[in-house]
């Protein structure tokens, strides 16, 4: 019964204290632009053997909270939010195409459009942005539509338009770390469109310029559920110090 008892706290202990690196770590991201906070799920474990109800637990899987966050004014032109589901469409340094909802970008020294990592910002076409060096001016509407004003013209001209990426499944994309997701099987493959366009996954997403998503992290919510983990992970300790001392008692006889 003991042993019986140690496996199931032991399996228990490991799934607590997971959950608590994850809260911690949806707590260190509360300022983070458009993090997502993440849960660990457990599921119950049977441990064989063991002759009393207490089965123990593990974790199920750690999930995503794709709701959306507060977007948050910069006065950036090149800050854009999403308002909606969805996530612009990136291409990173090894040429992989990923996902994110994090719209600090910027314009880099070969005037092409990039994250803050240097990453290229895809347009509708699956292609780079490049705002011509000579505007004098730039503005993006709801539509994700690129506009710059050029030398001796006093018109808005149309330069390019953000590609917007839907999911079936969002919550089976994988995170790669720094605000990246890639899809998965179990995400399905992305629906490439533009923002508010009719008829697709993005229909109901608009973009802002000049603001930037903040995290939907719940800091109030984590500190909560930190505190019932770390009493939740001092009962079952206490459990499996006892059952250990039992255990030793009973080898020793």
């Amino acid at each position: 019964m003991s042993f019986s008892s140690l496996q199931a706290s032991g399996s228990t202990l490991k799934g607590l204290q997971q959950a608590i690196d994850v809260t911690a770590h949806n707590i260190a991201n509360v300022s983070t632009t458009a993090y997502k906070s993440k849960r660990v799920n457990f599921e119950a474990v049977t441990i064989p053997g063991l002759e009393t109800n207490f089965s123990g637990a593990s974790v199920n899987a750690i999930s995503t909270n794709f709701a959306q966050g507060r977007n948050q004014p910069t006065n950036m032109v090149t800050d854009l939010a999403l308002q909606g589901e969805g996530f612009f469409t990136v291409q990173n340094a090894d040429g992989q195409i990923v996902f994110t909802r994090d719209g600090h970008f910027k314009i880099d020294g070969m005037s092409d459009f990039v994250t803050a990592d240097g990453s290229y910002v895809l347009s509708a076409g699956g292609g780079k942005i490049n705002i011509p060096i000579e505007a004098t001016a730039l503005e993006i509407n709801s539509f994700g539509e690129i506009r710059a004003q050029l030398p001796g013209s006093e018109q808005m001209v149309l330069i390019d338009q953000l590609q917007v990426a839907t999911f079936i499944n969002a919550q089976g994309l994988e995170s790669i770390g720094s605000n990246f997701y890639k899809e998965s099987v179990n995400s399905g493959t992305p629906e490439f469109s533009t923002a508010l366009a009719q008829g697709t996954g993005s229909a109901g997403t608009a973009i802002q310029s000049g603001f930037l998503e903040g995290s939907n992290a719940d800091l109030s919510a984590a500190f909560v559920d930190l505190m019932a983990f770390q009493r939740s992970y001092q009962a079952v300790s206490r459990a499996a110090t006892t059952a250990n001392d039992i255990l030793e008692t009973t080898l020793n006889i």
